[in-house]
């Protein structure tokens, strides 16, 4: 083993190590399980933030552990330039999911299985971005998937049985094109170590060239699914509008940006000259998802539909900026990561406020909440005009990137179109906004969300607006990660 002091081992792990005592706490109190969940949740946050100082100055920290020596499989952790953002994004938004369901499912049954599942749903994400091993990046992958999928399928409104099981048959089609991609790519290198592939997969490309371009199309589709791009969008909606809203956050918010990071680590990481090639129909598929995602938004009254089709629309944008192969798209692609996570899991936790409180979500029942519910009301409000890419918040900075390297890479149509997408995107939430709390009054005796809810949502609103002004230590990580590939 090498590293420091088992950190990483610890912020992957410690969720799933707690939750057979959060369920054990639990079935004599919800509240002591729901605590040891917060806590648990937490500590990988404070690990990860602690670490911020280790990473800007341009060093790694790595961990392995033996685990099946036979095979040569072991337990590898990296945390470096382009895990950062990602595991930062996982475990804040892990923990401030974790304290807003303490208010928002106190009503709901079987809670004493409801949070651990919670905390392994937390470590399968931690664990797809931490992994320097593609085996133990596919288990963490499944991981992720399995307690998403039975939080949808108990806890959901609508069908959940059947809106689960689509979910899980989606990103598990994936899963398995994933799967076939990295067993092809170590049949070839024999090699699942992300430090023998980095050394030996872009030196091969033109020996293997018909083989990578056949692993990256593998890999594309899986981190695809994953991100929820066009066509293969369609388990999204119901999955994101019909889980409880806490899940919603994760897996709108966070759970979705592991595809992008799979795309980021897997093709712009090792096969570069791949992604090259495919950018003539990325680019354009981009486009598209950003185009259909928003104009499906624009037609929703359902809150939650509309922000699960907004996330459609924004997984565009990313995917944009990471095929323009301009170092400033890519950064502004990755950058947008944190902008969107940040933003659009605040916007869920103000549908759920509104849930909570008024027990609607429906935007045509709704109006006049405003001097009711002025915090939701702010939090909306700001979170929908960054992701818009209104100056100066944070969603301005990583759209202003990702179009300034579209432009660069000299696809002039398509960027003049994308940009189209941000006045749908305007569109759909100033209309959004309006509707609820700005047009006549039809509920009464309506008060804020609780303590509880409004916390994480304050958090969220802070990073918002720090973001637009305050991103030269994210993007200086970012860069040094995109140079390493590009070179800038």
């Amino acid at each position: 083993m090498t590293g420091t002091n088992y950190l990483l081992f610890v912020s992957v792990l410690l969720p799933l190590l707690a939750s057979p005592l959060t369920y054990l706490l639990g079935r004599h109190s919800w509240k002591r399980g729901a605590v040891l969940c917060h806590v648990s949740c937490l500590i990988p946050f404070l690990i990860i933030l602690y670490q911020a100082p280790t990473i800007m100055a341009g060093k790694q920290l790595y961990e392995a552990y033996s685990w099946i020596p036979a095979f040569g499989l072991n337990l590898n952790f990296m945390l470096d330039n382009l895990s950062y953002p990602f595991a930062l994004l996982i475990s804040l938004m892990g923990f401030l999911a974790s304290v807003y369901s303490h208010r928002y499912m106190e009503h709901e049954s079987r809670l004493e299985i409801y949070y651990p599942l919670l905390q392994i749903f937390q470590t399968g994400m931690m664990g797809v971005v931490l992994s320097w091993n593609l085996f133990m990046l596919y288990i963490f992958w499944e991981v992720m998937l399995i307690p998403s999928y039975f939080l949808i399928a108990y806890w959901g409104t609508g069908n959940p049985r059947l809106i689960g099981f689509k979910y899980f048959i989606f990103t598990h089609a994936g899963a398995l094109c994933m799967l076939l991609g990295i067993a092809w790519l170590n049949s070839i290198f024999g090699s699942m170590d992300m430090s023998s592939l980095l050394e030996n997969v872009s030196r091969a490309y033109e020996i293997h060239r018909a083989s990578l371009l056949g692993i990256a199309v593998l890999v594309f589709i899986g981190a695809a699914v994953k991100m929820a791009v066009f066509p293969f969008h369609t388990w999204l909606p119901d999955a994101h509008a019909e889980a409880p809203t806490p899940i919603s956050v994760l897996l709108s918010g966070v759970m979705i940006k592991t595809g992008v990071y799979a795309f980021a680590r897997l093709l712009l990481g090792l096969m570069p000259s791949a992604v090259f090639e495919m950018s003539a129909w990325l680019m354009p598929l981009a486009v598209v998802t950003m185009l259909w995602g928003g104009i499906m938004a624009l037609v929703q009254n359902d809150v939650k539909r509309l922000l699960a089709y907004s996330s459609v629309s924004q997984m565009g944008y990313i995917l944009f900026g990471l095929s323009s192969l301009a170092p400033v798209g890519i950064s502004g692609g990755l950058f947008h990561v944190l902008n969107h996570g940040f933003a659009k899991g605040l916007l869920f936790m103000g549908a759920g406020a509104l849930i909570h409180e008024v027990k609607e979500r429906d935007v045509s029942k709704l109006g006049g909440l405003a001097s009711k519910m002025p915090v939701t009301a702010i939090v909306m409000l700001v979170a929908g005009l960054s992701i818009a890419g209104t100056p100066p918040l944070g969603g301005f900075a990583s759209e202003w990137m990702i179009f300034s390297g579209t432009f660069m890479s000299g696809t002039t149509l398509l960027t003049s179109i994308a940009i189209v997408a941000t006045a749908i995107t305007a569109a759909y939430y100033l209309r959004m906004v309006r509707a609820i709390f700005f047009l006549e009054p039809k509920h009464e005796g309506v008060k804020e969300a609780p303590v509880s809810m409004v916390f994480p949502m304050n958090i969220l609103l802070l990073l918002v607006i720090v973001l637009g002004f305050v991103n030269a230590p994210i993007l200086s990580i970012i860069g040094r990660a995109v140079s390493a590939w590009i070179g800038m």
